[in-house]
């Protein structure tokens, strides 16, 4: 039996057994189906059973497996559709209520009055399951019953392809990501940046595409994109391929991209039943192995192409001239600035085939490999008579349908929110001085360019550059991650990743189109998937939306608030930098990924020693816990200088913060210790006098805030240390505030 009736068999059994309670009937092959459908449990199938049983109970959360930290083993999913809702999306500790299974029945009997050919019915099933199934329980405790219908299909369907029964698990991590995100010119640099890391995100898919339909393995065998990194599960068979595919990818990589990008490829075989971490772990180190040895499976007129000097092609000029116009960077930039309207993603899937030398477009490659790729506006934005046409819907809010034989429809969120300009945001970027403008013009319903978002910033006229991602990856897949034995571990991490996505490509993107709802200045989601995110931005807005982020992430592990005191179990790390309108991105995400890397190797003091799970901001780094208590004191001091207290304030807290760091090395560990010197009975006089000069409403206020910060337990708890650093950012936040105010505060401090 061809693998893909087999895959679509597995699915159209889950699925209608969640929907109507009921056990299709099945065909010839159910002795492989229900073998695979017992190996995905990991349980030793009980004599005389046929299909394992559904259960009738709430999923639990993926986050319960996890080892480190069991706080969260009571979070239950509601079974609801899937949509960037607080209450569907997070966890919660009484699981209730849900319109999933309606749902699910709804589309089932959609895609069986279509009489879909396998292949079709196959991906319309993997649609309605992802939507509607992510969170049903499984077979498989806490993994949800699309993740585990998916990996059975994918089992089956490899299993079906392999006379020895044994598997492949491939996997392909895109190098040079970096590099190629940020290597952008300060004209367009918004559009741009959005271009290269949606084209990212898809080239990751028609790489992945590219070798499913090289080895006829059904789209249910993808297990993971996203990240530029993805894991497929085919027939061992394939393994003698490896080396021809990865020269057709790489080779056809080389020639849109010059050798700025290659597919790093990596497999192990095994059999079923003898899946274990090991086996991951050595698929790693081959990837890593194939990273450092690019291009070197090319034949040697392609390798030769590495060293032919290129001359570098030119922007498209003003009157026309296309003369050595750099194609593919003009299509990146045309992605980016398209995707400001798109709200569909339309994938035409094909085969593959070899890319001609010359100078190509984005679209080019990604047809070569097999995935023709259109952003569409709406649904009528798209040629008739199209065939095995996807349309996935960017975001929540998108009606689709299947208006031609070949259509099918399903969601990908993706990171796509971006503030767009007003009228009053179109007058304010024109008014600005020249030198500033990063663009000619800016109309309505364009991105706001980074002049713009750096000049609404409140306070000092700067971007805000926001890097987080989730420390220790590798340990939580590796080590801490609760996996059964067999091949029901590979279900197991296919629904981490797929938690982990949902929040990061769904839901950071939905916290930044809340942040872009309150009008003033933006935030731009250059990229966020798998498990890290960068945004870009009005500076005064990315502290409190990288603190929300962290906050929300905790909730989304643990079914709750975290509570005061408490360690998450996965844990975030952040950094922040500031920088001009006109800064080069590629420094500014250097900057940003060297903030981001102190709060990595940021650690606490004893008897606690615990690492990361930490921010960035300011050059200072401090643990989360620390961090909320500087965005209290930041607010309690801005609001004291707006109600006319001394500015001198923000000055002396620096300065008091400054003299309370300079440590000396403790006499027994040569650890740093924290200086009780001078600074103490200096800062209770500058306080005092400061107060005595605010006007009288404020001076107890001022003198409760001098006790916290030197007195008795305010030395001991280093209160001075946060307080130094909300002064600094208050000092940010009312810069270029009345200069006759500062004036006048500024011959106060001096008296």
């Amino acid at each position: 039996m061809r693998p893909e009736i087999l895959a679509c068999a597995a699915l159209h059994h889950w699925a209608y057994r969640a929907a109507t309670g009921v056990t299709p009937s099945t065909s010839d092959a159910d002795a492989l189906l229900h073998r695979t459908a017992w190996l995905v449990t990991g349980e030793p199938r009980p004599s005389g059973a046929t299909w394992p049983e559904l259960p009738t109970t709430a999923l639990r959360s993926i986050f319960s497996r996890i080892e480190r930290g069991r706080a969260g083993s009571l979070a239950l999913m509601r079974p609801a559709t899937l949509a960037l809702e607080r209450e569907r999306l997070f966890p919660t500790l009484e699981a209730s209520g849900g319109d999933a299974i309606t749902d699910l029945r709804r589309s089932l009997a959609q895609l069986e009055a279509r009489h879909l050919p396998p292949g079709e019915q196959l991906e319309g099933l993997l649609f309605a399951l992802e939507r509607h199934a992510w969170a049903l329980a499984s077979p498989l405790p806490a993994v949800s019953l699309y993740d585990f219908a998916r990996t059975h299909a994918a089992l089956a369907a490899a299993l079906a392809a392999d006379p020895d029964g044994e598997l492949l698990l491939l996997g392909g991590d895109l190098s040079g990501v970096q590099d190629f995100i940020y290597s952008v010119s300060a004209s367009g640099a918004a559009r741009q940046l959005r271009g290269r890391s949606l084209y990212l995100q898809l080239l990751t898919d028609a790489c992945a595409h590219a070798l499913l339909e090289a080895a006829v393995m059904p789209r249910c065998n993808l297990l993971y994109a996203g990240g530029g990194s993805f894991y497929l599960l085919l027939p061992a068979t394939m393994r003698g391929r490896l080396d021809d595919l990865r020269r057709q990818i790489g080779s056809s990589l080389l020639t849109a991209h010059h050798g700025a990008l290659y597919l790093a490829l990596g497999a192990v075989t095994f059999r079923p039943e003898a899946y274990t971490r090991e086996t991951w772990q050595q698929l790693s180190g081959q990837i890593d192995q194939d990273k450092r040895r690019r291009f070197a499976t090319l034949d040697e007129a392609a390798f030769a192409r590495l060293f032919v000097p290129q001359q570098p092609a030119q922007p498209r000029t003003e009157d026309g001239d296309e003369e050595r116009v750099d194609r593919m960077a003009e299509s990146l930039e045309q992605l980016g600035g398209r995707l400001q309207r798109a709200s569909i993603l339309a994938l035409q899937p094909d085969q593959p085939y070899a890319l001609r030398a010359g100078e190509h477009t984005l679209y080019d490659l990604l047809a070569a490999l097999g995935l023709r790729t259109r952003l569409l506006d709406d649904q009528a934005d798209q040629p008739n008579r199209v065939r095995r046409r996807r349309l996935l819907a960017l975001t929540d809010g998108v009606e689709l349908d299947a208006q031609q034989p070949g259509d099918l429809v399903g969601v990908r969120y993706t990171a796509t929110e971006a503030p767009i300009a007003t009228e009053q945001d179109v007058a304010h970027y024109h008014r600005l001085d020249r030198a500033t403008n990063d663009d000619r013009t800016l109309a309505v319903g364009q991105i706001k360019p980074f002049s713009l978002l750096a000049e609404q910033s409140q306070g000092v006229k700067r971007m805000g550059v926001l890097r987080m991602d989730v420390d220790d990856l590798g340990e939580l897949f590796g080590v801490n991650l609760d996996r059964p034995d067999g091949v029901a571990a590979l279900a197991v991490t296919a629904a981490l990743s797929a938690a982990l996505s949902r929040f990061f490509e769904g839901w950071v993107d939905e916290l930044c189109r809340q942040k872009n709802a309150q009008g003033r200045g933006g935030v731009m989601a250059i990229y966020s998937g798998g498990d890290d995110l960068f945004l870009l931005g009005s500076w005064d807005l990315m502290p409190s939306l990288a603190r929300q982020i962290r906050d929300d992430f905790a909730t989304y592990i643990l079914g709750r608030p975290l509570q005061p005191g408490e360690v998450p179990p996965i844990s975030l790390s952040a950094g922040i930098t500031l920088i001009g309108a006109v800064y080069p991105i590629y420094q500014a995400a250097a900057d940003a990924a060297e903030a981001l890397d102190a709060a990595k190797a940021y650690e606490r003091e004893r008897p606690d020693k615990r690492r990361k799970d930490a921010i960035s901001f300011l050059g200072r780094t401090l643990g989360w816990e620390q961090f909320r208590e500087v965005e209290q004191l930041h607010s309690e001091l801005v609001a004291l200088i707006e109600q006319r207290a001394p500015r001198a304030l923000l000055m002396t807290l620096q300065q008091l913060d400054h003299q309370a760091q300079q440590r000396q090395p403790h006499s027994q560990t040569g650890r740093p210790q924290f200086n009780h010197g001078p600074w103490v009975w200096q800062g209770a006089y500058q306080l005092t006098r400061l107060a005595e000069r605010a006007p009288k409403e404020l001076r107890p206020r001022l003198e409760e805030l001098r006790e916290r910060i030197v007195g008795r337990e305010g030395v001991t708890n280093r209160t001075i240390e946060r307080a130094g650093l909300a002064a600094r950012w208050a000092q940010l936040s009312i810069r270029n505030r009345s200069s006759q105010r500062e004036q006048s505060d500024d011959e106060s401090s001096n008296e």
